[in-house]
């Protein structure tokens, strides 16, 4: 089948971005022909049919997806398209990917933003779709709770590349590049902002460090819609110089980093998948992180990592420390998270419940 994939921007190291580019590529890999639309691309992955529409109105996409068999939108605006598809008669699935509580941004700016995007979600929900898909259950409660969906609700899990995703990966060239030498690394990756949380891994590290003076910290990743100082929080507990900023990691030298690294911490306040600490666990790190929104249906407490109570940052430490001082717990937890990625994480899994959903809207149509 004909599938046009829409986000009305292609950001660059975004979560749904990589969403979308593996659900395309392995949908392709299912014989489907595939074509991403946005306004504008930050990157363009090889393999990747990408058209960029030069659109200021949701209308201004329909004549490009016309001959497709399916629209599937993964956000607002894009979602008005989709609606606009449908109504001319064109099947439209939606997938929900959510959006962080705005109390969650420093930004005003982007509490604004934010505002909008959440209300015009719920009115372009209006206009209907045929199929909705949700990333976790976390998300499906709220799209029908909040958004008021009276359709079911699919849960179609985010995958991870274990190809690329491995323990077979070397990270030595990441330690050799940040000085790390045999210390033990924890290690945050995500954006930013204040809900993903880096800030309390930061906050429990001097803790930590009492008990484990080995330890080093290495942040990954750039600030983006945000007004977050990490930099001065490390200078201000004092412990600046345990304290590594990478800034932006490109996507090719991820799974290294990730392999340079002996736990991963993600203290987020809200996700709606959790998309890092699936990967942490597919290169067998076990995770510390927070148990709220959708992470534990991502990891495993007690099994694939430790949850603690949201912005309990003695448990935090706690817990890094339990792990950081005990390698067999951590290799056992890293084989079990590595065997929870691939038994329920997988992007073939999640190209054939998609195009299962495809399939049952198309013989409804018919």
């Amino acid at each position: 089948m004909r599938i046009a994939i829409i986000r009305t921007v292609l950001h660059r190291g975004s979560g749904q971005v990589v969403h979308i580019r593996e659900l395309a590529k392995a949908l392709g890999a299912r014989g489907h022909e595939v074509t991403v639309f946005t306004t504008r691309a930050e990157e363009r992955p090889p393999g990747l049919e990408i058209v960029e529409v030069p659109a200021r109105h949701a209308r201004d996409f329909l004549p490009a997806l016309s001959g497709y068999d399916i629209v599937h939108t993964q956000y607002h605006p894009c979602l008005w398209v989709g609606g606009l598809a449908r109504r001319r008669g064109q099947p439209h699935v939606f997938t929900f990917h959510g959006f962080a509580p705005i109390r969650h941004w420093n930004s005003a700016r982007q509490r604004l933003k934010m505002i909008r995007r959440r209300l015009g979600t719920f009115l372009a929900l209006r206009l209907g779709a045929d199929a909705y898909i949700s990333v976790s259950r976390f998300l499906a409660g709220a799209l029908t709770s909040r958004y008021l969906v009276r359709k079911p609700v699919e849960v179609i899990y985010n995958g991870v590349d274990l190809q690329r995703f491995s323990p077979r990966v070397d990270g030595s060239p990441v330690r050799e590049k940040y000085g790390l030498g045999e210390r033990k690394v924890v290690l945050y990756l995500g954006r930013l902002t204040r809900y993903k949380g880096a800030q309390y891994m930061l906050a429990a590290a001097p803790r930590v460090l009492a008990e484990i003076p080995d330890a080093h910290f290495l942040v990954a990743g750039s600030l983006r819609n945000d007004t977050l100082d990490l930099p001065g929080l490390a200078n201000r507990l004092g412990i600046a110089a345990r304290v590594t900023f990478t800034g932006f990691v490109p996507d090719e030298e991820i799974p290294a980093l990730y392999r340079a690294a002996d736990l991963f911490c993600y203290p987020s306040l809200w996700e709606g998948f959790g998309l890092t600490p699936a990967e942490a666990m597919a290169c067998e790190l076990p995770v510390v992180g927070f148990r709220c929104t959708a992470v534990p249906e991502v990891v495993r407490d007690g099994e694939t990592g430790l949850l603690v109570r949201p912005q309990d940052v003695g448990g935090l430490a706690r817990a890094l420390v339990e792990l950081l001082g005990d390698d067999e717990r951590r290799a056992r937890m890293g084989r079990a998270g590595r065997a929870h990625v691939e038994e329920n994480f997988r992007w073939d899994l999640t190209a054939a419940r998609t195009e299962a959903v495809y399939r049952n809207v198309l013989e409804g149509k018919g």
